[in-house]
């Protein structure tokens, strides 16, 4: 007699594999129509090295995917339960979503770079500058204001450090704005590039914003909190280790395996010992290795 086995993880697969395979077959619609991703037939140059293909992977799905997630929710149809693979604990749910994201925003900051052309950085750091500086603090000012203002009870560093969570712009988010026919039309070519500059910088240049706040709560706010050293010691943390360990040290360490990484591929596509599948995997392998390297470091 056959058995039913409507498991978790049939019904997950099921309705992952189902929800992919409807939406492919309207997918150039709703992307040309509505602008909700990347538009395969766009007239924008293609990325260097057949890399677009992987751009296209990663944003073709972006914002049907988050609705889809919230259809398929425990709070909406109750297909997806994702507190039954952590075991039922809300922490082990937390401490996965949490080093899931970490590695799709890996993934997204790579993408993002490779779309750029060679030596970009470089050529347009003055603009760069200005966007991640006076842009970003200015950012991060109105929208703490902004907070500070609609919340009831909550205080000035809450505020800053509220501010400071939504004021990097996300890759993928962008992406509506810089890709496809809507881009084509609308958006010039090197404001295309800057928006993507931008958003792939911020996310880690968002630190200082944040942990400013955050360190102030702790050795100032509320008297301490039961901390010691005050708004010196605060301010120490927030030089030290902010500035100097998780950005500066990032950037050096992302700069010498992003230089390494580049080397190595070319040397092995000179002579022909990578396939085409092996090359057009490597950004988002790479992304995956530095994204798990980083917690290793402390980071």
């Amino acid at each position: 007699m056959p058995s039913l086995e409507v498991v978790n993880f049939n019904v997950v697969c099921a309705t992952l594999g189902g929800f992919i395979t409807l939406f492919g077959l309207v997918s150039y619609l709703l992307k040309e129509k509505f602008y909700l991703s990347e538009a395969r037939g766009s007239s924008q140059p293609q990325s260097p090295h057949c890399f677009s293909a992987l751009t296209d992977v990663a944003y073709h799905y972006a914002v049907i995917s988050l609705i889809a997630g919230l259809i398929f929710s425990p709070h909406a149809t109750n297909l997806i339960k994702p507190l039954e693979f952590a075991a039922g604990s809300e922490a082990n749910l937390n401490t996965i979503t949490l080093y899931f994201t970490r590695l799709v925003l890996g993934v997204q900051l790579v993408l993002a770079g490779v779309q750029l052309p060679s030596k970009y950085l470089y050529k347009e750091w003055k603009s760069l500058a200005l966007l991640l500086g006076p842009g970003m603090t200015g950012m991060w000012i109105c929208t703490s204001l902004l907070v500070w203002a609609l919340v009831p009870n909550l205080t000035f560093l809450h505020a800053l450090a509220v501010g400071a969570s939504v004021t990097p712009t996300d890759p993928v988010l962008s992406n509506s704005i810089v890709k496809g026919k809507f881009a084509d039309k609308n958006v010039p070519k090197e404001l295309q590039k800057i928006i993507i500059a931008e958003s792939g910088a911020n996310d880690g240049l968002g630190y200082p914003f944040l942990f400013l706040p955050l360190y102030l709560i702790k050795y100032v706010g509320d008297g301490g909190i039961g901390q010691t050293g005050g708004a010196a010691k605060a301010m120490g943390y927030w030089f030290g280790e902010t500035w100097g360990y998780t950005i500066l040290l990032s950037v050096v360490y992302g700069a010498v395996v992003g230089y390494l990484a580049k080397e190595l591929l070319h040397w092995a596509e000179e002579r022909r010992y990578v396939d085409r599948e092996s090359f057009l995997v490597f950004a988002i392998t790479l992304a995956v290795s530095v994204a798990i390297q980083q917690p290793i470091l402390g980071d």
